[in-house]
């Protein structure tokens, strides 16, 4: 199985990193790991089928079209962030920052 080496990583991402393994009673390589997983979509599929190469480029890209619908299943459950009527729009916004940057 490949190793993954991260090098200069930031003392307070590490500190993080350990208090959560701890919390989840994993090593911080176990952790790391679980939260790559989870950031990339492969949670619930099983260790041995993520590195199957015998999968057709139909099977993959169904498997690909699966996990984006679970992501976007779990971003629909998320609750809805209420917006003020007197906040700016993201047209204003945007605009705001181009003439700031255009100066």
């Amino acid at each position: 199985m490949p190793a993954l080496q991260v090098k200069d990583c930031p003392a307070d991402v590490y500190d993080s990193l350990k208090r959560c393994a701890a919390r989840e009673n994993r090593s911080i390589s176990q952790q790391a790991l679980t939260i790559l997983e989870e950031h990339l979509g492969f949670r619930g599929i099983a260790r041995n089928e993520r590195s199957r190469s015998t999968r057709s480029d139909a099977q993959k890209k169904q498997e690909r079209i699966e996990r984006r619908k679970r992501l976007f299943e779990s971003l629909d459950e998320l609750p809805v962030i209420p917006i003020s009527e007197d906040s700016p729009s993201s047209v204003d916004i945007l605009a705001e920052i181009r003439e700031t940057e255009a100066r």
